[in-house]
């Protein structure tokens, strides 16, 4: 039996429009947006995001910046030409994205002036201003800070979206390590530490800027990890990010609890002349300062191999 082809044509051009949806994404049925990302802000000024990142966790915001969604990926499919996909309405979006396990990190919601937290994000309701990640522990020290990306962008979402909107990332954590050389230093371990080492800071809370929060706390960083070598001890600490102008203090105190140093980490690197703009320390994540002593004097301070100072008496 023969059909007219006026009546074979709409059948063949629905069955052709429901095979391009079977796909896993949908992305040619549904609205959406297609995000790449990009961490080439280290000192290799190449992209490691496929290297380094392990995983993404992404929060949407409406025009109105009132949170929508979170959008998570993570493992092997986070190569340098990954592609990951939004199924968002039509519209407009304010995005943020946290890289990294999150395992150290709270996200949630503040108010205003930054003296409430809470670890909720109400869709629809949320602000955008509002968003905050928070490292704090009511007071306790941080020692294992696990590493951390910080993106965001805008994007528009639209029917059979094909280019992908690049977000470009910023690490947010640095390893310190801190080398104490002092002849008198020797590994017998029946003995406490010859020298203590710690931070402080008021850097544990970001907004989806990455700007730091108000009202912040003063964080104690202490070492995760100290060893001892005759002459040596080296201290290694996991800090969040540093910023020019708000002060990281790094104190060592001997054993008998007397400082021996006492400087602002920052204004030391930025006065190093190795780093010359906010933009070059935060391509930095690796930082290493040396303290060098010799008869209760500090005679030597070089932070990433630039002497910054020279003979310093006991205070």
């Amino acid at each position: 039996m023969k059909h007219p082809l006026k009546k074979i044509l709409p059948v063949f051009f629905l069955l052709t429009g429901l095979t391009s949806c079977i796909k896993e994404d949908r992305s040619d049925c549904n609205p959406g947006v297609w995000l790449k990302y990009d961490y080439s802000l280290n000192t290799e000024h190449a992209n490691l995001f496929g290297l380094e990142v392990e995983k993404v966790s992404v929060y949407v915001f409406d025009e109105n910046g009132l949170y929508y969604d979170c959008f998570t990926e993570e493992g092997d499919r986070l190569t340098n030409d990954y592609r990951m996909y939004l199924p968002l309405p039509v519209g407009n979006y304010k995005i943020v994205v946290w890289g990294g396990t999150l395992g150290s990190y709270r996200i949630g919601e503040t108010d205003s002036e930054g003296t409430t937290f809470q670890s909720e994000l109400k869709k629809g309701i949320t602000p955008i201003d509002n968003f905050m990640l928070l490292a704090e522990k009511d007071g306790q020290p941080l020692k294992e800070v696990d590493d951390l990306w910080h993106g965001n962008t805008r994007a528009t979402s639209v029917y059979q979206a094909h280019e992908s909107v690049t977000v470009n990332l910023m690490k947010n954590t640095k390893r310190l390590t801190v080398i104490v050389k002092d002849r008198t230093i020797n590994t017998d371990r029946s003995s406490e530490m010859p020298y203590r080492v710690r931070c402080e800071g008021n850097n544990a809370r970001y907004m989806a800027d990455n700007r730091f929060g108000k009202s912040p706390q003063t964080v104690t960083y202490l070492p995760h990890r100290t060893s001892l070598e005759s002459g040596t001890m080296t201290a290694e600490l996991n800090l969040l990010r540093l910023v020019k102008g708000d002060p990281m203090r790094l104190i060592v105190e001997n054993s008998e609890g007397k400082t021996i140093f006492d400087k602002d980490l920052v204004e030391e690197l930025m006065r190093s002349g190795r780093f010359a703009n906010q933009e070059e320390l935060d391509r930095e994540d690796e930082l290493e300062v040396v303290i060098t002593r010799d008869n209760g004097i500090t005679i030597t301070v070089t932070v990433n191999g630039w002497e910054i100072v020279e003979i310093i008496p006991d205070l």
